[in-house]
């Protein structure tokens, strides 16, 4: 139990969880989800980890204990689909290895393991998204013709600091601190002038700011569903075609880049990643994909 906290009772808990010789992959995740608090849809994370645990199982890998060539049997679980090997997208292969390093680093938090396994593992080439992104004029007028006060903090919250879907279903009032301008994602980040004064206008509409009993409200109180329609009702309003979130968030670093900070690592923390590294990979990506030309729609 290297690097554990013996009075930690939470993770004496999920060592015992990792190691119980007989619980099945699902009973595993349907018991170590709750503890571990991962930020996120949990259906997500639970889909994202559940072939890892499965094959773990099947291969009596101990995950508490990692086998010194942890990085190349994962290419099993992560690559496959079904009972298939190797028949992932890379995307979803990305996406599993993702929610696979956010759990080891929140085991690693609590003392479960000494460090997290996946540091270093290799990732696949992402798949680029087939539909232009949108232009920037396009963006603008959007974002000045949307009423809803909501909806308009989603689409610069976006913009502004690279947001994703699930950063904007998780983001709670006592993650936010209006009067030093910043909030807390993975990291501490600024909140430029657009997206602090939509969010000052949702804290005139919503007395949980100023409440102390009502600091775990969500910001933006939707589900995934419900919130995306609010952004696609923008988009029909303003007679612009329709753009998804992470179509967004492409169109963010595409645009903004380094111009928001000084460093690369301020620039990286800035719109919520880890390392510069993996905030220039995003960001040179961003800029590979093609522009709708906003005269044509196309």
């Amino acid at each position: 139990m290297t690097g554990l906290h013996p009075t930690d009772e939470r993770a004496v808990t999920i060592l015992r969880l990792l190691r119980h010789p007989s619980i099945s992959a699902s009973e595993q995740l349907d018991s170590l989800l709750p503890l571990v608090q991962l930020p996120g849809i949990q259906k997500v994370l639970r889909s994202n980890l559940k072939t890892t645990f499965e094959d773990a199982r099947s291969d009596n890998i101990d995950l508490s204990r990692p086998p010194a060539d942890f990085h190349d049997w994962l290419v099993k679980p992560l690559g496959r689909i079904g009972d298939e090997q190797g028949a992932a997208k890379p995307n979803t292969y990305n996406a599993r290895a993702t929610s696979l390093s956010r759990l080891y680093e929140r085991f690693r938090e609590l003392g479960v393991v000494p460090v997290n396994p996946l540091d270093g593992l290799p990732r696949h080439a992402r798949e680029s998204a087939t539909d232009p992104l949108p232009s920037r004029a396009e963006l603008q007028l959007v974002h000045a013709q949307t009423a809803d006060a909501h909806a308009r903090a989603a689409l610069l919250l976006i913009d502004d600091l690279a947001f994703t879907m699930t950063d904007l279903l998780t983001l709670q009032w006592q993650h936010v601190n209006l009067s030093r301008e910043t909030l807390l994602r993975r990291t501490e980040c600024r909140i430029p002038s657009r997206s602090l004064d939509a969010l000052h206008e949702l804290a005139r509409l919503d007395a949980a700011p100023l409440n102390p009993d009502a600091q775990s409200q969500r910001v933006l109180p939707f589900d995934e569903r419900t919130l995306r329609a609010r952004l696609w009702t923008a988009f029909q309003n303003a007679g612009v075609r329709w753009s998804t979130p992470s179509q967004l968030r492409m169109a963010a670093l595409r645009d903004h880049g380094m111009s928001i900070a000084a460093t690369p690592y301020q620039a990286a923390s800035q719109f919520g990643f880890t390392s510069p590294r993996a905030y220039q990979q995003a960001m040179e990506l961003a800029r590979s994909l093609s522009v709708r030309d906003p005269e044509s729609g196309t």
